[in-house]
Order: C-alpha cells, then structure tokens, then sequence
C-alpha cells in the first residue's frame, strides 16, 4: 500500500513542475505574458479569495521576471505560486504518511519530515533557476557566431532587419526564439530599440544586454555597425574564454572530495592489501 502511494505522490510532484515547466513559448504566450506583468502584477480579478491572499504577501513582480527570464511565457504569477502549494501538499502529505506507517514520532523524524515538506515548496523555484541559467548560457553561447553571421551579412549591403533574420534563421535555441519575437515586433510596427529593449529586459544576459546597447547607440549617434558587431563577437569570445579558464580552474577543488572517497581508499587497498596478506599468512 505504501510503495502505490508514494508513486502517486512522485507523479503528482513531477505533474506540478511539467504543468510549470512546459508549455508552448509563442509570439502571442510571450506577449500576454508582458501584458500581465506590466498591467495586473498587482491586480488578480479573475482569481479567488482565497488565492488572492496566498498571493497578497508574494513578490509578484520578481517572479514574473524570473519566468520572462526562463523564458516560461505561458506559466503565470499565480501558476507558479499555485504549483509551489502542490508540491509542498505532496511531500508533505508523504513525510506524515511515512511517519504514521512507520510509528515513529520522535523528533529526528518530525525534524526530517519537515525537510522533505520545504525541498518540495523550493523544488519549482530550483527548477525556474535551473532553466534560468541554462537559458542563459545557451544563448552566451551562441551571441559570437550571430554576430559574425550578422555583421558579414550587413558588410555585403543588406539591411539591418535582414541580416537580423538571415542570421536568425541559422541558428536555434533561446537566442533564435527570442530575436524572431524582436523581428515580429518590428514587422508590426514597434520601434526597434524598444524591441531590442524589451529583450534584454527578459532575458538579463551580459553578452545580449551588450549588443542591445550597441546597436541601439550606434543607431542614435551613427557609425559602422558592422565594426560595431565584429568587436562585440570579440569581446563576448573572450568572455567566453575566461568563464571556460574559471571552469577549469575550479575543477581541482572539485575533484578533492572525489578522490578522497573513490580513488584513495582503492590506492590504499592496493598498497596495503598484499602486506597485510601476508602478515595474515605468517600467523
């Protein structure tokens, strides 16, 4: 009876975080999105009583930044606090079963059940900074080779906006998704700028919030944009390059516990096993 329940409690929790973590990210998702965040953050006529006082002492305009900058257009304010509820219901409905099943109710037990019931009420907000930081660096990656793409592209005579969607349609991921929203925007009227705006503030990245800047200032005051490009795909190489140096460097000091645990005991087995063998034999 325990083992079904405790599946159907690891179903639901893994129900919560997809019901948060997927959805389509369309144009439209995207543009409802900022409407809400910008217009009702404060306000939440379609929701219950009470729902509006789970949400009355909440943040409402960081988590929306935080699900525009993982790019979960589709998963709203209340959507995500909501999903929240569940999965702290669900481990916490667990750690209480276990702990009636068992017939323990010490303090160590209630101590834990109360750790598993908070892993479950943070575990979509890990999830949202998970996807935030690969989101992120999916789209570092790839702001050099756009940049090369572009400023070739502009270099040969054509336009801005279509070297922006030739280079667009070369590559895939974040970045792409988020420059077609920039080009859709542009095609129905919005100013550039403010499309190129908008988009670094969704997304919060170095690199991007750098192009953004210097297409939008050498608009304003003139000058080759294609220059322009070629510097910012050098800079973000190098960036680049210092955050894979920093990555490495830190590799040693992570390898530590490993080897203290794994490759040292071995070694001493090795080392150690045929004398004492030995030793044992003499006697």
């Amino acid at each position: 009876m325990l083992i079904p329940l405790i599946c159907l409690g690891f179903a639901g929790t893994v129900f919560a975080l997809a019901t948060v973590m997927l959805g389509n990210r369309s144009d439209v998702s995207r543009r409802v999105a900022e409407v809400e965040d910008t217009a009702t953050v404060h306000t939440h006529h379609h929701t219950t009583p009470i729902v509006k006082h789970l949400l009355s002492g909440v943040d409402k305009t960081a988590i929306a930044a935080k699900l525009a900058e993982a790019g979960w257009y589709k998963t709203t304010v209340t959507h995500f606090v909501l999903s929240r509820l569940v999965c702290f219901g669900i481990t916490g409905g667990l750690a209480v079963f276990f702990l009636l099943v068992m017939h323990e109710m010490s303090l160590v037990y209630f101590i834990g059940s109360a750790v598993v019931a908070v892993f479950g009420l943070t575990l979509p907000s890990f999830a949202l900074d998970q996807a935030i930081a690969k989101r992120k660096h999916d789209i570092g990656r790839r702001i050099p080779d756009f940049l090369d793409m572009v400023s070739t592209t502009v270099e040969a005579g054509v336009a801005l906006n279509s070297a922006l969607a030739i280079a667009t349609s070369s590559i895939k991921g974040p970045l792409a998704e988020e420059l077609e929203m920039v080009l859709s925007d542009v095609r129905l009227g919005r100013n550039r700028a403010d499309a190129f705006n908008s988009m670094a503030q969704r997304v919060h990245q170095v690199d991007l919030s750098s192009l953004v800047m210097a297409i939008v200032q050498t608009e304003r005051l003139g000058g080759n944009i294609g220059h322009v490009l070629d510097e910012l795909a050098d800079e973000a190489r190098s960036r680049r390059l210092q955050r894979a140096e920093g990555i490495a460097a830190a590799l040693p000091v992570k390898m530590v516990l490993p080897m203290a645990f794994f490759m040292l005991p071995a070694l001493f087995v090795m080392i150690f096993a045929p004398v004492v063998a030995e030793l044992v034999g003499k006697r």
